[in-house]
This record gives C-alpha cells, structure tokens and sequence, in this order.
C-alpha cells in the first residue's frame, strides 16, 4: 500500500521546516497544499521560504497546457509552488489534479510525497472523493451574478436547491462568494464520483500551540519577510496586476497594498489562524503536536517512523 504524509495546521507553525527534516529522513518529496503559493511571483507575502533568487526546475509532468515545476529547498524537492500567474483561474479540482499526477510520480520513483499546507479543502480532496470541487468555474454565470447582493442570491439559490440553501449556516448567507458557487454547482450537470483503486495509508500530523505563542510566531515571519523585500513585492504585483483579481486577496497584498499596515497584516494573518483551526477541529484522524512544548519534533519523528516502518512496500 502506497504512503501518504500529511503535514497540516495554521500558518506559522513550522510545517515546511519539520516537512524538509522529515523528507532527509525518510526520502520524501513535499508537496505544497497552499491555495496563496500556487501563484507564479507571490513568494514572499506567501511564505514560500525560498532563497534569494531561487529559480525553479520545469519537470516532464505536464498538467494541462504546462509542465509542472519544483524548487529544490535544503536538498529537498518542493512541489506546487508556481503553479499559475495570479491572473490565471485556480481552484480545489486544479490542485488535486496536480497533487494526483505529482504523487504518482514521487510513488513510481519509491519516494515518500509529503503533503505539507494550511488550505483545508486541498487537503480534504486528497482523502475524499469530493466531487463537486470538480465542476469548474461558470464564468458568464458569474459575471450576471457578481453585483448582486447576498440576501437576491440566497433567495435565486432558495429556487434553485432549497436543500441546498436551508443547509447554509448564517455566515455563508451573507457572503456572495459562497452564494455563487452553490449556486453554480446548483446549475452544472450533475458528476459522477469516481471509485479509487489504490488504496493509500495516510498519516496526518497536525501543529498547533495557544494563539498567543502563533501570533508572535506571525509577527517575527512578517517581520522577516519585510526584510527581505515582501513590501516591494507588493508593489509590484500591484503594478502588474491590479487589485481586481482573485489572487489579490493574499492577506499581505490586503494589508500592505490596500491598507498600508504591517499590524493589519498581523491582524489578518491571525483571524487566517483561527478560522483555519475552526476547520481542522472538525477534520478526523489527525494527530496532532504541540510546538510550544519541549521534545515536539522528536514525537514527530518517532510517529512517522513507526507509521512508515509498518507495512511499508517500498
């Protein structure tokens, strides 16, 4: 049976850096499942931790019109950086479709993949057979939908599926995002699931520790990243891009490119966190570690090899 290690919690945490010891260790590849760091040119307000001019290498895994491209971090093969422009449409499908064809490469060559990020539907596709995050963006229904208000949506998705909107909560009533793609899956024709025939054995660590110790976490990474050019680089994709698409919505564009405010960035990154672990709390089978406490990084990799040794076919 084919292995699978998931390294997931909010941001801050220290995921990438124990995902790189943990590839040294057991020959693995990590795979980035971040919704911000799939953009070509957002690394620093991503968080890529990449060095300074790092350039990437173009594989022979095609996806679509493009070959896929890998950073080589510490010795270490990173995946699913760069992905995209940020003018380019990107969603859940896209990225399972290319977590799909880079894992199976990374098992052909009897490698570990490692799975490493804080995008909770990314990850959620890679353990379930999701199938609506296959039916792909409507965009002529979403140019007729995009100035009306939340409570016209609710009511045109109320005709379409009330199934469907009675099962919003009150948070995803009001926001029109959420509202036009219900309504879009409401509309498409209807998928069909697929069935998996290779069993996979995950391993799903996840880091945490108390708000306080996260947020000083945050400001000491936003601080670094300053430093290193993060504010230049907002300007830049400003410049390029403009503030109307999608990948514009990265908290540090927010901040620093709307805003001005290296606090309205931590602010932001902060309630980031915690509606990231409002997710992960819900998320079973996950084992998880606190990075506040002494002897952490040494539990993990006990857990790993125990799991990795048990049954292992490689």
């Amino acid at each position: 049976m084919n292995k699978i290690l998931v390294i997931c919690g909010p941001t801050a945490t220290g995921k990438t850096s124990l995902a790189i010891e943990l590839a040294k260790t057991f020959d693995g590849e990590l795979i980035s499942a971040d919704s911000r760091q799939v953009y070509i040119g957002m690394d620093l307000v991503t968080g890529k931790d990449l060095s300074q001019n790092a350039e990437p290498f173009v594989s022979q895994i095609k996806w679509r019109d493009r070959f896929l491209k890998y950073y080589i971090i510490k010795g270490v093969k990173v995946w699913l950086y760069d992905i995209v422009n940020p003018d380019e449409p990107f969603n859940v499908a896209y990225w399972k479709e290319t977590a799909d064809l880079v894992i199976h490469d990374i098992h052909l060559r009897g490698k570990l993949p490692i799975v490493v990020g804080g995008t909770g539907l990314y990850l959620k596709s890679l353990f379930s057979n999701l199938t609506l995050v296959q039916i792909p963006p409507n965009n002529l229904l979403r140019k007729n939908l995009i100035n009306h208000d939340s409570s016209y949506l609710f009511n045109y998705l109320n005709k379409l599926d009330p199934v469907k909107a009675a099962s919003l909560n009150s948070s995803d009533r009001k926001n029109p995002r959420r509202l036009i793609r219900a309504i879009e899956i409401s509309v498409a024709p209807p998928v069909t699931e697929g069935q998996s025939t290779n069993p996979v054995d995950f391993l799903i660590l996840g880091l945490i520790a108390e708000k306080p110790y996260i947020k000083k976490l945050i400001a000491k990474r936003i601080d670094q990243r300053v430093l290193a050019g993060a504010i230049v680089e907002i300007n830049k994709l400003s410049i390029t891009y403009g503030p109307q698409i999608p990948a514009m919505s990265a908290l540090g564009y927010k901040a620093i490119g709307q805003d001005k405010s290296l606090n309205k960035w931590i602010s932001l990154e902060c309630q980031y966190v915690r509606r990231q672990m409002t997710w992960f709390k819900k998320q079973p089978n996950t084992l998880w570690f606190d990075i506040s406490q002494t002897g952490w990084r040494r539990n993990c990799q006990e857990t790993v090899q125990n799991w990795y040794n048990k049954n292992l076919n490689y």
